[in-house]
């Protein structure tokens, strides 16, 4: 009979968001369970990118497309739809509300989406996948956009859109219904998920099996270390993809985020060997996306 084999993708979001983002990610990738990074282009952070490829070189590096918070890389005149009088993105709330009502342009958003990638690119980065900030990507017109860019550009690998809720303890079906009654938006979510997942395939889009939701649980459970502890070892068969935040506070996080405290928390959580020898315990392999695309892998000199 054929052992399981259960492999995990923690995937650091945010580096090049803020200056202190950078320093903690850089700090926790040292102790190897974190494998795999997204990078925000829109900021000046970003310049500091080329350190984390030559010091990381096995960590997959993908791009975190924004449309939503902060500045563009375009000059605003170009992407009037998607900014406000300040010229800068309209902030998550509006941008919820006008893409559900389809008020964007699209080729504005692809426009964007294309000076992203190759923004990235020109700092020296391979890509190895694309995703979203806070997952506004998986709003309909950022989806299409989303999905044409990466299609076009030859950016392969996306973020795993199904979910698995992770309990550290109680019965499942208990702790399910607990989740959904405080969080009614995942029946919303998770109606449209195969829906999705099926737009990605058909795309050529490869994702792993399963993203891991360790929000199911109490509050700041992602940074805890006995949650990792007790849901490590029944986490499925498969390729799966844990995403974190860690991070320092800073002028820019302060300004753009209210996820603050619980970075400094996963830094120091992701700093320590514990989760490494729990995961060996269990017998749960930490990895990149290499995993998913083994073409990743291989030497590369970079991208123009």
């Amino acid at each position: 009979m054929r052992s399981s084999v259960k492999r995990l993708i923690v995937n650091a979001d945010g580096f090049g968001f803020t200056f202190g983002n950078n320093r903690a990610i850089l700090e926790v990738l040292e102790h190897g369970f974190v494998r795999s990074v997204s990078v925000n282009v829109t900021w000046p952070a970003v310049k500091e990118i080329p350190t984390l490829v030559r010091a990381f070189p096995h960590v997959s590096v993908g791009i975190h497309v924004n449309l939503s918070v902060g500045p563009p890389i375009l000059p605003p005149a170009e992407i009037p739809s998607l900014v406000g009088p300040d010229g800068e993105f309209l902030g998550a709330p509006e941008f919820r509300r006008r893409s559900l009502r389809r008020q964007f342009d699209i080729g504005e958003m692809k426009h964007e989406l294309r000076s992203q990638i190759a923004r990235l690119r020109d700092l020296g980065v391979r890509i190895s996948h694309w995703d979203g900030h806070q997952d506004m990507h998986l709003y309909p017109q950022f989806f299409q956009a989303s999905l044409e860019v990466a299609v076009e550009a030859g950016l392969r690998n996306g973020r795993a859109i199904r979910r698995y809720h992770a309990f550290a303890e109680g019965p499942r079906w208990m702790r399910l219904l607990a989740c959904y009654v405080r969080h009614p938006r995942y029946l919303i979510t998770e109606s449209v998920e195969p829906f999705l997942t099926r737009r990605y395939r058909r795309a050529g889009i490869r994702v792993p099996d399963y993203r891991l939701n360790l929000k199911s649980g109490p509050p700041g459970a992602e940074a805890q270390p006995q949650v990792w502890a007790a849901v490590l070892p029944h986490i499925p068969d498969g390729l799966g993809l844990a995403i974190c935040h860690p991070g320092y506070s800073d002028e820019t996080l302060r300004q753009y985020s209210t996820l603050i405290a619980s970075r400094v928390q996963e830094v120091a959580l992701f700093k320590s060997d514990f989760l490494s020898r729990v995961a060996a315990e269990c017998g749960v392999e930490p990895v990149s996306y290499a995993a998913l695309d083994p073409s990743l892998a291989e030497p590369s000199g970079g991208e123009a």
